[in-house]
């Protein structure tokens, strides 16, 4: 039976409700936070508010000293928090639009666990940030596939059609445009969440391109919480970043490469093999 849409706010209300009380009881169970480099941190209302996307750089030092010193004694719980943060503001997605990458770069800041040799980047920290992403969006996702419906169709009902008549340009492609709609600018991020569970793709579609889509991201977050958390530590040192950024800049580069869509590869190898004349070549 279809939810009506007072059902659907009411539910999808409930459910940010049963959320934050479960970030308060965690928050007070926890043990407290050191009041000296925790007086000023940003809070998850201060998110929700705004203030970490207008104030990003004294959010993240702030948050970076506070945790810091709070890891040292309270791993799990540290680790615990932030994953959790970071999944639910994914569920909930339009209340925490645009804090994927500064929590990504606070957990390439705070940890160095499973550090990679040459450029010290921590997988600890990418496992952290990309099962995090991927959870969260699964959660938005499965949400959205239960209660979601009435809500965009009132909503969003322009970014619905389009996303409906993108998916025809992909000759029935599922993966290819879930991927496609994943890594361009084309929908916001947590719409693709929402939007996707109600258009008939496949779940693991959505889970798969969402992880293969995330890494160049994520790379690129964490690797730059690396660098803060070294000039925060000993410095900065230009010969040091010049290499970590050149190994990342690759790094990257490998990890997009694989994202391009099949067609838009064999277009630009067309345009490529024109501009050299090769094609030219042949038919002489």
């Amino acid at each position: 039976m279809a939810l009506s849409l007072r059902l659907s706010l009411f539910l999808y209300g409930a459910f940010m409700a049963m959320s934050i009380l479960g970030v308060v009881w965690f928050v007070r169970t926890a043990p407290p936070l050191p009041q000296a480099q925790c007086a000023n941190i940003v809070t998850p209302m201060d998110v929700i508010r705004g203030r970490l996307m207008r104030e990003p750089k004294e959010s993240i030092i702030g948050l970076w000293n506070c945790l810091r010193e709070y890891k040292r004694d309270n791993f799990w719980h540290t680790t615990a928090g932030l994953w959790g943060i970071y999944a639910i503001f994914k569920v909930f997605g339009p209340f925490g639009a645009g804090t994927s990458m500064v929590l990504s770069i606070l957990m390439g800041a705070l940890y160095d666990e499973w550090a990679e040799p040459v450029t010290g980047y921590s997988l600890f920290a990418h496992v952290l940030g990309v099962s995090a992403e991927v959870c969260g969006g699964a959660g938005g996702w499965i949400m959205s596939y239960a209660i979601g419906r009435e809500i965009l169709l009132h909503y969003a009902t322009e970014k619905m059609k389009k996303l409906q008549s993108e998916m025809d340009n992909f000759d029935g492609s599922l993966f290819r445009y879930m991927l496609f709609i994943r890594i361009s600018p084309l929908f916001p991020n947590w719409f693709v969440n929402y939007s996707t569970a109600l258009i008939g793709m496949p779940f693991m579609y959505f889970v798969v391109a969402s992880t293969l889509a995330i890494q160049p991201a994520a790379c690129m977050s964490i690797a730059m919480g690396g660098v803060l958390r070294d000039v925060g530590e000993t410095g900065l040192d230009l010969v040091k970043l010049a290499k970590r950024g050149g190994i990342m800049a690759g790094t990257m580069t490998l990890l997009s490469l694989p994202l391009v869509p099949a067609q838009d590869w064999a277009k630009g190898v067309a345009r490529v093999r024109r501009f050299f004349g090769i094609n030219k070549e042949k038919a002489g």
